[in-house]
């Protein structure tokens, strides 16, 4: 039986769309940092590959399009879900 898909189509091309995207990573538990190679991301916990290899793909199709669309933008979006997961609030937010 094939494991279900769990990466979300692009959206778009607007900041909606790229906030939207890294959002639902976010709440799947599924972010990684845009500069990695999806298939050299694997689970502390069990050492094994966090994505399938049609998993792999459509992350780099992704990111690719949102640099295109939004360059290092891209970063600064993914940091803030990554500061969501771990629950950092920036400096002066209360």
């Amino acid at each position: 039986m094939n494991k279900p898909n769990r990466i979300p189509a692009i959206p778009g091309k607007s900041r909606f769309a790229l906030e939207r995207w890294f959002n639902k990573l976010h709440l799947e538990g599924l972010l990684f940092h845009p500069d990695d190679q999806p298939e050299d991301i694997v689970s502390i916990a069990t050492g094994e590959q966090v994505f399938a290899p049609q998993e792999c793909q459509k992350l780099r199709d992704g990111i690719q399009i949102l640099f295109e669309s939004h360059g290092d933008l891209v970063y600064e979006v993914a940091l803030n879900y990554f500061q969501k997961s771990m629950e950092v609030k920036q400096a002066g937010v209360h």
